[in-house]
Formats: structure tokens, C-alpha cells, sequence
């Protein structure tokens, strides 16, 4: 009776497993680019039918090679005809034209918000994780961002590095963005910085009068035409060698890179040469 009973749950769990695999999706669409970064760290490249024309240039400057060979979508609805998903990644909101269609092809959406925190980025990263049926996955991720994190949390800097982070040559992330939430990290103070969530107005006087430590801009790491259009040669010369390029990317997206972007600029903050008399 017992050695019929064994072979009873064994063939049961034979017929259950399978289908608990299959209830993974293998076809996700992700029609935002900041999900975009999200799913091709949590499953592999087989299960994603489709990401956005901009993971590609996302991708290679925080984790290369990820997003090679995956096919693109542009965020449009037909997107969803075309990849015939069985989960579709969106940003904060979905067009009522991408629910109903997503709804035609049987494919859930799940909306991911933007993000302002770090406690975001875990949120996010267990959406996501649990979405794609990757919640393990999600929790490595979020571990090696916290370990991050806590290093530079237990080394904090001699004093906080002034700086100044223009984005687009002429503006600055207020105190509630994220952007600045990296800045802080990393132990610097964005002094341009205005309370809220969006983006203000500093231009070059107010600039040169504030005289930050450093001078931060975006563009994934390199420096870019747009960016430079926005930089007077008198900036550039009172900021010669306090010039700082960060991962656009990260600062816009909640990845678990954005810790390693408050690493890094940690790292070149330290780096800075001392102004006239000793100190930076």
C-alpha cells in the first residue's frame, strides 16, 4: 500500500512540475526602458520576446552584451500584435489601447513606477522578480546593491564634496529625485538642488557664483554633443579637471547599478584635486 502510495506522488508531482515550469512567462515584452534593464538582469535572453529600441545603448554602458540579439519594440501598441507576449512590462502608465490589446492576446501588464529611492529600486526589482517568475533572482540583486550601499554608508567622507549636476547643460535634479538620492550616497550635497521631485533652472551665473567641488553631467559615462552645447568656456576652464561624467542611465533608472554609480562617483569625488589652500 505505501509503495503504491510512493509511486501515486510520484507520478502526481511528474504531471505537476512541468506545468509549474511552463507557468513561467517566455515571451515578455517590455515596452519601458528602465524595465527593459530590469528583466534582461532577471531571466535569460530566450524568455524575453521583445525590449525597447533604447536598452541596447542603456545595456552597454552599465552591463554590455545583455541586451545583444534581443529584438526591439518601440512602445507602441501594434508592438504587442506583432510579439504576441504572455507578459507585457510597462512604465507607470498603459495606454487603454495597449490594455485592450494586451487583453485580446491573454498577456497580464504589469505597470512598474518611477523611481525616487533606493527603497524603490527593492520594490521594483521584487515586482518584476515575481512577474517573471524570478524571485530569487530579484533578492541576489538586491542584496549586492544593499552590500554596496552599506560600504559607503561605513565610509562616509572627511566632509560633504559640494557639486553641482547639470543635466541637458542647464538644469538640476531637485532633492526628491533620484538623481540626487545617488548624489547623497555617494556623500556629496547637490547644492543647486530645490525641493521636490523635478527638474530646475541653474544657469552659468548662478553657477560660477555657487563654485561647487565638482561639476557633474550625464551621458552614460562619456560625454556627449548635447551636454557640451550647455558648457560656457569659462565653465570649462574653472572646472578644469572637476568635471564628472555619470551613467545617465543609472541615475535615471532604479537599477541595482545606480548603487555602483554612487561608487564611482564616490571614487572620483575622492579623487578631486585640492583648490588653492589646502582644501578641495
Amino acid at each position: 500500500m505505501r509503495r503504491a502510495l510512493r509511486i501515486a506522488a510520484i507520478a502526481l508531482a511528474a504531471a505537476v512540475l512541468p506545468g509549474m515550469a511552463a507557468a513561467k512567462p517566455q515571451r515578455i515584452l517590455s515596452m519601458n526602458q528602465c524595465t527593459d534593464l530590469l528583466v534582461l538582469q532577471l531571466v535569460p535572453k530566450e524568455r524575453v520576446a521583445a525590449v525597447t529600441y533604447l536598452a541596447r545603448d542603456g545595456a552597454k554602458a552599465l552591463f554590455p552584451g545583455a541586451a545583444d540579439g534581443v529584438a526591439v519594440n518601440y512602445g507602441t501598441p501594434e508592438d504587442i500584435i506583432k510579439f504576441r507576449p504572455d507578459l507585457i512590462l510597462t512604465g507607470d502608465f498603459s495606454l487603454a489601447v495597449t490594455r485592450r490589446l494586451a487583453k485580446e492576446v491573454g498577456a497580464p501588464i504589469v505597470e512598474v513606477k518611477s523611481t525616487r529611492t533606493f527603497d524603490d529600486v527593492r520594490r521594483n526589482l521584487r515586482q518584476v522578480g515575481a512577474a517573471v517568475g524570478e524571485p530569487a533572482r530579484a533578492e541576489v540583486l538586491i542584496r549586492q546593491m544593499d552590500a554596496r550601499l552599506a560600504r559607503l554608508a561605513a565610509r562616509p567622507p572627511a566632509r560633504p564634496v559640494r557639486v553641482v549636476a547639470w543635466d541637458g547643460g542647464a538644469t538640476v535634479p531637485g532633492t526628491d529625485t533620484f538623481a540626487n538620492r545617488i548624489i547623497t550616497a555617494a556623500g556629496a550635497v547637490n547644492i543647486a538642488a530645490r525641493p521636490g521631485p523635478i527638474y530646475t533652472s541653474f544657469d552659468v551665473e548662478r553657477l560660477l557664483e555657487a563654485r561647487p567641488d565638482a561639476l557633474l553631467f550625464g551621458g552614460d559615462g562619456r560625454p556627449l554633443l548635447q551636454s557640451e552645447e550647455g558648457r560656457h568656456r569659462v565653465v570649462r576652464r574653472v572646472f578644469a579637471g572637476r568635471r564628472i561624467a555619470y551613467p545617465e542611465t543609472a541615475f535615471n533608472c532604479g537599477l541595482p547599478q545606480s548603487a555602483k554609480a554612487a561608487v564611482d562617483l564616490r571614487r572620483q569625488l575622492d579623487a578631486l584635486p585640492s583648490r588653492d589652500g589646502g582644501g578641495r
